[in-house]
């Protein structure tokens, strides 16, 4: 029992010396927070304050969001350790997105520790975990409990502080983004080069209080000035604009950012950049290069007076608006140059591509163009002239009518494939057989009167009647004839290549209509139409080949047998009309198929053939042109 007292009696002098100690230091922990100006400060103070308040606290951390995960922002009591146990019961606290506790039972491994997560807009930006030290087991729920709601009552402190922080980070890149959006906006305003680069320095002095911006872009390997704020002229060869050239190529050679003056330790080269703030009486200059793609194609200097400093925001957001401003500047630049310039650069720059390293798919492009050109060049093969094609009939047989008349009947139309004496149609013959019949009355009623004449011996009626009977008989030879063309048959076996009278059955037809035209079956000619700036190689006797759209399969060799000198326009060409005969026909051949034929002229280069209407149309084109 004395034991149990004198334990109790040490308990209870154990609290009132840390009270004490508590008591001490609040005021100092208070004033600490109240005066906290980063974030680091305010974590270490607060975490100290809270582990202070929560009884058996023996350790605790506070972890914030970060790229990539959650880093530590402070810990206690000893800064930058990060216990293995309360980082498991962050990362649990993380998981499950509420204030976690572990170690309360007798039987856990883990000592106690508790985990709050500290939540903004539904997401997780801190953790804070402490451990807890506890003399009896069953003390751990409680004290964990107790430890929970100390901490999350004193969240808002590190809530605020984080809110804040993160509305002035939003601010800041408003600022910079509003800073750049109105730097583009006022080069994007000019079309030329020259004026948006003067734009850009005069618009940057302005807004950021420098004494004098620069604009330069590398041209041979060295910067060289475009644009001086506040200066519509300048001589390139001042001092000034060399030793503001000098510390361009000074960051650019270093591809980076360059402040002078600058740290001891900092192992840059800031030669150029000091001769450029002597020249300023010791203000600050600070080189930004621009880099484009995969270049850097040229570089903003800013310069300050004595006394007036870049601040590290000023040159995060110059850094941002030379990033955004260059290749809008550089792209106004190389627009801006002489056509024969553009040519010239970008043959250059191929060429350095195709000789230089890397681009191996364009490298064996050119070994292939080359290999390409070498057997243009010396290999050959047959120079052929191509021609619209049609074949024809060697002959086309009209068959017309003898007189006038009716149609009667149509058995044939174009197409069809007739033999020689096969009836093609039929004009009606009432009216000649009503003249027969009247004619063969009227040599009925002479030969009476002969034989009268006969019987009664008078000399001059039988010779007049004789030649009466004699016209009767020519009549009717006539007539006879006239009833045998009344129907019409091929005069030998073809084809019907036009006509078609079985719409007109009724229809009346004049002498000399045109009713069929017939072409034989078995001998053909191929018109071809030859271009005008090709017929000159043509000549009789040449050998060719002709397809037809309807055999594609089967080539037809021809032999040129005559050329029409006289020209035809059709379609916008001068073409000329060449004849040639089949050395082999087919029965499947048809008057009126088309096709193309190729006549075969000599052996010649592959590069001559290929380049020939090319060559031709420039030496039209240049004697057109040539005064």
């Amino acid at each position: 029992m004395a034991k149990v007292t004198q334990s109790d009696d040490a308990d209870e002098a154990e609290e009132a010396a840390s009270a004490s100690s508590l008591t001490l230091l609040a005021p100092a922990l208070w004033k600490r927070l109240s005066e906290a100006s980063t974030s680091e400060d305010l974590a270490t103070a607060w975490l100290a304050l809270q582990c202070s308040m929560i009884p058996g606290a023996s350790k605790g951390i506070v972890l914030v969001e970060a790229r990539g995960g959650m880093r530590l922002l402070s810990a206690w009591p000893e800064a930058n350790d990060e216990p293995a146990d309360l980082k498991s019961t962050t990362e649990l606290a993380l998981s499950e997105r509420r204030a976690v506790a572990r170690g309360a039972t007798a039987d856990s491994v883990a000592s106690p520790s508790v985990a709050f997560p500290i939540l903004l807009d539904d997401a997780v930006i801190a953790v804070v975990a402490v451990g807890i030290a506890v003399a009896k087991p069953s003390q751990a729920k409680e004290a964990m409990r107790a430890a929970i709601r100390q901490i999350q009552w004193g969240s808002a402190w590190l809530r605020d502080h984080l809110r804040g922080q993160r509305a002035s980070t939003n601010v800041r890149q408003l600022d910079r983004s509003r800073a750049t959006l109105d730097l583009i906006a006022s080069v994007l305003e000019h079309q030329r080069f020259a004026p948006a680069t003067m734009a850009a320095a005069t618009e940057l002095a302005i807004r950021f209080d420098c004494a004098r911006v620069s604009i330069g872009f590398t041209r041979r390997g060295s910067a060289r000035i475009a644009a001086i704020s506040h200066t519509a002229q300048f001589g390139r060869q001042m001092g000034l604009v060399r030793a503001i050239g000098a510390a361009m190529d000074e960051a650019i050679d270093q591809r980076c950012s360059i402040l002078y003056p600058i740290g001891v330790d900092e192992p840059i080269a800031t030669h150029a950049h000091g001769e450029v703030a002597r020249l300023q009486h010791d203000g600050q200059v600070l080189t930004v290069p621009m880099f484009v793609v995969d270049a850097f194609v040229g570089a903003i200097t800013f310069e300050r007076r004595r006394g007036h400093a870049f601040e590290p925001e000023i040159v995060q957001i110059l850094d941002m608006i030379a990033t955004a401003i260059g290749p809008i500047l550089n792209e106004k630049r190389l627009n801006d140059r002489w056509l024969i310039f553009k040519i010239g650069e970008s043959l250059w720059q191929q060429i350095k591509r195709l000789l230089g390293p890397g681009y191996t798919g364009r490298k064996l492009a050119a070994i292939g163009l080359a290999a390409a050109a070498a057997f243009g060049y010396f290999a050959t093969d047959t120079y052929r002239v191509n021609a619209d094609a049609q074949i024809e009939g060697s002959v086309r047989r009209a068959i017309i009518s003898s007189y006038d008349g009716f149609i009667q009947e149509a058995k044939a139309r174009a197409g069809d494939v007739v033999k020689s004496g096969d009836e093609l149609a039929t004009l009606e013959d009432r009216e000649l057989a009503l003249e027969r019949l009247r004619w063969a009355t009227q040599r009925q009623q002479y030969s009476f009167e002969y034989d009268k004449a006969l019987a009664t011996r008078q000399p001059a009626t039988i010779n007049v009647v004789k030649s009466q009977i004699d016209q009767a008989d020519a009549q009717l030879k006539l007539i006879d004839e006239q009833i045998g063309r009344t129907r019409i048959v091929a005069p030998f076996d073809g084809l019907v290549v036009s006509g078609d009278l079985s719409q007109r059955i009724g229809g009346s037809v004049s002498r000399g209509e045109l009713l069929y035209e017939i072409a034989p079956l078995t001998d053909y000619r191929v018109v071809m139409q030859v271009d005008e700036r090709q017929i000159a190689d043509v000549s009789e006797g040449q050998k060719g080949e002709v397809i037809f759209a309807s055999l594609p399969e089967e080539h037809f060799e021809l032999t040129v047998g005559k050329i029409t000198p006289v020209a035809q326009a059709k379609d916008g060409k001068n073409l000329f009309q060449v004849e040639g005969s089949l050395t082999q026909t087919s029965p499947r051949l048809r008057p009126g198929m088309i096709g193309v034929a190729k006549i075969a002229i000599d052996q010649r280069r592959l590069v001559s053939i290929w380049a020939r209407p090319v060559l031709e149309w420039w030496r039209l084109a240049s004697w057109r042109w040539m005064p």
